[in-house]
Order: C-alpha cells, then sequence, then structure tokens
C-alpha cells in the first residue's frame, strides 16, 4: 500500500505533467552553438545551487536551462551534480516553512546539521517516498533534452530503487536520448549507511564517440582504487558528481578527484551541488582536471568555477590524443611491484571488513 507521500510525488510528476511540460517546449537552433576546436572534445559541467520548489515543471526547467547553455557552448556532453533531486523536497506538503526555520537556524548558529540531526529514519522514508516517481519523470526529461540538444547528459546522481534497497547512483544519456547505463555509488558515507543506502560493487566504464567515460559518485573519488580501475578499464574522462556537507576550503576539496587524475592520468569533471536545505550547507566548485603536465599553470587544473556557490556551467576543450602523448611520456606513470600487489588487495580489504563486522 502506498503511503501519501508517494501519492503526493506520483501526482507532482505524473507521466501526464512531464508530457504536457515537454510539448510546451519550443526548438532549439543549433545555428548558436560556439564552434569548437576540430579533433577535441567538449566538456560541461554544472554547479548549480539548490533551489526548493513545490513545481516539477519549475524544476524541469531549470535543468533545461543548464543543458541548453551546455549546448550553446557547444560541448558535447554535460554533466549534473550529486543529489540532483534535492529541490523537489519542496513537493513535501509544509516542508518550504521547515526547511526556511532550519536553515535560519543553522545559519544564526554558525553550525550545518551535516549528521542529519538523527532523522535518519524519516529521510528513508522520504528518499523511497520519491525514488520511483523522480526517476521516471526525470530520466523522460533528460533523455528529450539530450535528443533536442543533441548532447550526451549525464543527469548527476538520484535515489535508486532496486528489489526494495535503495542507492545513490545516476544515469548515461546518448544524443539519440537512449539510456546507455546507470552507475550506483560504490563507497558511501556514514551518513548514507545510516539512512540505508546500499553500495554497489561494479564500477563501469562506457564506450561513446567521444572517449570512454566512467562516472563514480562522489565519495567514490577518495580512494585511489576507483581511479586506477577506471583507467585499467580504459577510461580516458572520470565524471564525478559531488555534494559536499561542509564549508568551503580549497585544499580540503582538492582531497578527491584532483590527486585521483594525477595519480591515473585520465580528464577529470566534477559537477558540484551547494546551497541550504534542511539546515545542511553544500559547498564546491564545478571543474576540470588533466595530468599537470597538461595544465597552463602546471596544477592540474582547466578550467573551474569562479565561486563555490551559484550558478555555473563550467566548460572546457580535451584532447585524448596528447592524454595518450603524455602517459607516454610520464615517467613513474603506472610503475607497479607485481610480486608486492598480486594478494595485497585482497588481504586489505578482508582485514577492512573483519574490523567493521566486529564493531
Amino acid at each position: 500500500m502506498k503511503n501519501i507521500l508517494e501519492i503526493v510525488f506520483e501526482s507532482k510528476m505524473s507521466e501526464k505533467k512531464v508530457n504536457n511540460y515537454l510539448r510546451r517546449l519550443h526548438g532549439f537552433s543549433r545555428g548558436n552553438f560556439i564552434l569548437k576546436k576540430k579533433g577535441k572534445i567538449r566538456v560541461a559541467c554544472v554547479e548549480r545551487e539548490i533551489k526548493v520548489t513545490n513545481s516539477f515543471e519549475e524544476y524541469a526547467e531549470r535543468m533545461r536551462k543548464f543543458v541548453e547553455e551546455a549546448a550553446l557552448k557547444g560541448s558535447d556532453i554535460v554533466a549534473f551534480p550529486e543529489y540532483n533531486f534535492f529541490d523537489l523536497l519542496g513537493l513535501i506538503p509544509g516542508f518550504g516553512k521547515l526547511n526556511n526555520f532550519l536553515n535560519k537556524k543553522a545559519k544564526s548558529e554558525e553550525v550545518s546539521n551535516s549528521e542529519g540531526g538523527g532523522g535518519e529514519g524519516l529521510l528513508k522514508v522520504i528518499f523511497k517516498s520519491i525514488s520511483k516517481a523522480y526517476q521516471e519523470a526525470y530520466e523522460k526529461i533528460m533523455r528529450d533534452f539530450a535528443k533536442r540538444y543533441g548532447i550526451y547528459i549525464y543527469t548527476g546522481s538520484y535515489i535508486i530503487t532496486e528489489n526494495g534497497n535503495l542507492y545513490n547512483g545516476g544515469t548515461l544519456i546518448s544524443r539519440e536520448g537512449e539510456i546507455l547505463g546507470r552507475q550506483k555509488k560504490i563507497h558511501l558515507t556514514d551518513f548514507e549507511e545510516k539512512i540505508g543506502i546500499k553500495r554497489d560493487e561494479e564500477l563501469k566504464v562506457f564506450s561513446l564517440d567521444i572517449g570512454k567515460i566512467a562516472c563514480p559518485v562522489c565519495m567514490d573519488a577518495t580512494y585511489f582504487e576507483t581511479f586506477r580501475m577506471a583507467f585499467e578499464k580504459g577510461a580516458e574522462i572520470v565524471i564525478l558528481p559531488i555534494a559536499n556537507m561542509e564549508e568551503y576550503n580549497f585544499w580540503r576539496a582538492l582531497r578527491g578527484i584532483w590527486p585521483r587524475v594525477q595519480e591515473s592520468y585520465v580528464y577529470g569533471a566534477k559537477a558540484s551541488l551547494n546551497g541550504w536545505i534542511g539546515g545542511i550547507h553544500f559547498t564546491g566548485k564545478a571543474a576540470i582536471f588533466a595530468p599537470i603536465d597538461m595544465t597552463e599553470n602546471e596544477d592540474g587544473i582547466i578550467a573551474i568555477a569562479p565561486h563555490y556557490e551559484g550558478d555555473y556551467v563550467v566548460t572546457s576543450d580535451l584532447d585524448i590524443e596528447r592524454l595518450y602523448e603524455v602517459r607516454e611520456k610520464a615517467e613513474y606513470f603506472k610503475d607497479v611491484n607485481e610480486e608486492f600487489e598480486k594478494d595485497y588487495y585482497e588481504k586489505v580489504y578482508e582485514n577492512f571488513r573483519r574490523v567493521k563486522d566486529e564493531k
């Protein structure tokens, strides 16, 4: 039997509402494209602020404008952030007033309630209630946008329900509007474990005509194994959606994707969610990274948003051929000690599982 939240979400994100919204959209002139250099791939990363709404149509229009801006800039692919659905928590009756109160309280106390305040059970119910209706509606509009603008779209992450389990994952959509596959988060935060999200056990690499792409999620970039695995599977570009529940610090923000790019010699494209919701403050800059030898200032940064809050579409051209050239010339890249490594990882992870089970 459906609970009241499921009924509310299914009503406000119904197939009829989605179809009516899509029918109202005007055409798009591809003559407005900014041309990119021949042989280059143009990537766009969305940094966006959470803006709570009680209208799926309003939310969809915000997403469309980001896609359109990326397309107008000549991008081949556009990536959205982690937890890209937070705006639609405003569909919950009374959430707007509660959200304003919690945000105001957190700001006045200069404390961001990043631990969830003990409401993990309620959040699990909310996430499970919204997941099915949101996934169906969101994927439908993104498939339309991809086809309408002729651009690959990485949806950013949202809650996916499979076999009664909740996952944090995203979807890659082709220029023709077809779903190419989904990647669910492999390494969870403590907060995600508390609200019952399950971890995935596979990292996928998608072969597109613009390159081979992996799409791990946020915390996955904290561990070098994720990007090493992506490289071993042939990835050339790694897209990473993030939603960091912390006050912004440039050096702390570099703990994830930046060092992984330097270790693995891949391009990294980070999309970021920011703003306030439920008394929690999210920050982070969208950015595009490369091995330091490939960047003008030798800092590993190709492009980065000017601020850690607000709305931006960060774009850059990537040269896959040059990436392979730099890999070949890198003095220490791919140095391995096969004798040491052959059973090292198995022992480490087995010990990790044992210690965790004992807690």
